[in-house]
């Protein structure tokens, strides 16, 4: 490499080698405020998507809530025979025995295999160790999922999208053992790209005592219904981050 930058200076006077650098200095530059404006605007068009989104969702909602009104309204204008063949109809299948040996349908506005939008659950832990040296703002994917109640988090790429609006609790977890240079890491908490909480943790060098550590942080917020809650590392790591049976990193949240 050195020979190269040699061979390349030894054919320039001093203004012109510098010339040169200064103009590949600045084709850099100029490529950089381009990515950046292309980051900016991609943004804008997500925050655009999850808007359209979040009205699509309301109205999905006020025309099922409208419908199931309309099945209640008519249930009560008709005999109990009637109400057997709208219930069939309207494809609800669950029923109860009546004391009497009619079969009495019931309404059933939940699916026994799902859960209630209200019971918003997830815990999920990386089920190995990190690459080593992780860059800055590198989102960190929890691939070993336990509970998903909802469905909101994807373990492909460790995003939380919240599928309702409320107060929701998060709640992770780093760990880090030893290493040569001292190990150590930052994972931060973000909504929609904005910070909201952080926590460190460093090793000792091998051979030194309590080489495994382990930090935590539990973060209360608002979210609504369409945002993406992530954990990514705050700024460039040294060495892995450790996941093991005796210290796991994990991600977990729920909504209150």
């Amino acid at each position: 490499m050195k020979e190269d930058i040699k061979a390349f200076v030894r054919g320039f006077d001093d203004n012109t080698w510098k010339e040169e650098i200064e103009k590949r200095l600045s084709l850099v530059e100029e490529s950089n405020v381009r990515l950046l404006k292309e980051n900016e605007d991609l943004w804008r068009e997500n925050g655009q998507l999850k808007q359209d989104l979040k009205v699509l969702r309301e109205s999905v909602d006020k025309c099922g809530t409208l419908r199931n009104k309309e099945i209640v309204k008519e249930l009560s204008e008709h005999t109990v025979e009637d109400k057997e063949t709208l219930f069939e109809r309207s494809t609800i299948q669950n029923h109860e025995e009546m004391p009497s040996g009619r079969v009495q349908p019931v309404a059933r506005i939940i699916h026994p295999d799902t859960y209630p939008v209200s019971a918003v659950a997830f815990y999920g832990y990386l089920s190995q160790k990190s690459a080593p040296n992780l860059p800055a703002h590198h989102l960190i994917i929890y691939d070993a999922v336990h509970i998903n109640r909802g469905n909101g988090y994807n373990k492909g790429d460790g995003i939380f999208i919240a599928p309702v609006t409320g107060v929701y609790v998060f709640h992770f977890s780093l760990c880090i053992t030893e290493g040569e240079n001292y190990p150590w890491a930052s994972l931060e908490i973000a909504v929609n790209g904005i910070a909201l909480g952080s926590t460190y943790e460093e090793g000792l060098k091998p051979g030194e005592p309590g080489g495994y550590h382990c930090s935590s942080n539990l973060v209360i917020s608002e979210v609504n219904s369409g945002d993406h809650v992530f954990i990514r590392t705050t700024s460039a790591t040294r060495g892995a981050i450790i996941s093991a049976a005796y210290g796991r990193t994990s991600f977990s949240g729920w909504l209150l």
